[in-house]
């Protein structure tokens, strides 16, 4: 990642302490020192280790905003896929300083309370930039089945030594073709549902490549 703005130095110095020493262990203050900041830029940036992760999250989140996937792009899993990735990529050369604060995350609730904030936010942000509506009930049951992809493939991610993510990419392309063939399984029985519940004829049964994952 770039580092040369403040909030991106801050963020590295964070990653990069916590790839050498247990992230419980690494204060604030020694953060913002590490990252050459005054403590009043630092605590405006992010005025705790929380929001330092928060923060990550968000530059990750800006990778793939900032060049996201059109709607004719492929289908919505290779969509997801390919963003997902992107976002894996942007966090890779935080992968050891993450899975020192994966491993605190028991010694500190606030950690534990970012992570799971960050996560939401990042499923929305990952069907935003594949192309995906997130707006109504439906998009919050896509976002909450994303969440659910996002964390199986970053437990793989954080012990994933592989230059090119192999394991990583496994996981994913995994979690989103059982999340596509779930959903292909029951599209057919609510159609199906609320056509007998109307007195209507079923209509027919979409074909597999029509129905868009989660």
């Amino acid at each position: 990642m770039n580092k040369s703005t403040p909030a991106r130095r801050l963020t590295a110095a964070a990653m990069d302490l916590a790839a050498i020493r247990p992230w419980h262990e690494i204060t604030w203050r020694e953060i913002a020192a590490a990252a050459g900041l005054t403590l009043d830029t630092a605590h405006e940036l992010a005025p705790n280790k929380a929001a330092i992760l928060e923060l990550l999250s968000r530059q990750a989140d800006q990778a793939i905003l900032a060049a996201p996937a059109a709607a004719g792009d492929g289908s919505a899993r290779d969509r997801l896929f390919d963003v997902a990735m992107r976002r894996f990529d942007a966090l890779k050369p935080h992968r050891r300083g993450l899975a020192s604060v994966a491993a605190s995350a028991a010694r500190e609730p606030s950690t534990a309370l970012a992570a799971l904030c960050s996560v939401g936010r990042a499923s929305r942000a990952l069907l935003v930039a594949a192309a995906i509506p997130t707006e109504g009930v439906a998009g919050t049951l896509r976002a909450k089945g994303m969440s659910a992809i996002w964390l199986a493939a970053m437990r793989s991610f954080l012990a994933d030594e592989s230059d090119d993510l192999s394991a990583t990419m496994a996981t994913l392309d995994k979690q989103l073709r059982r999340a596509e063939g779930l959903l292909a399984r029951l599209t057919p029985r609510r159609r199906q549902a609320a056509a007998e519940a109307a007195g209507d004829e079923p209509p027919p049964s979409a074909a597999p490549e029509t129905v868009q994952p989660l």
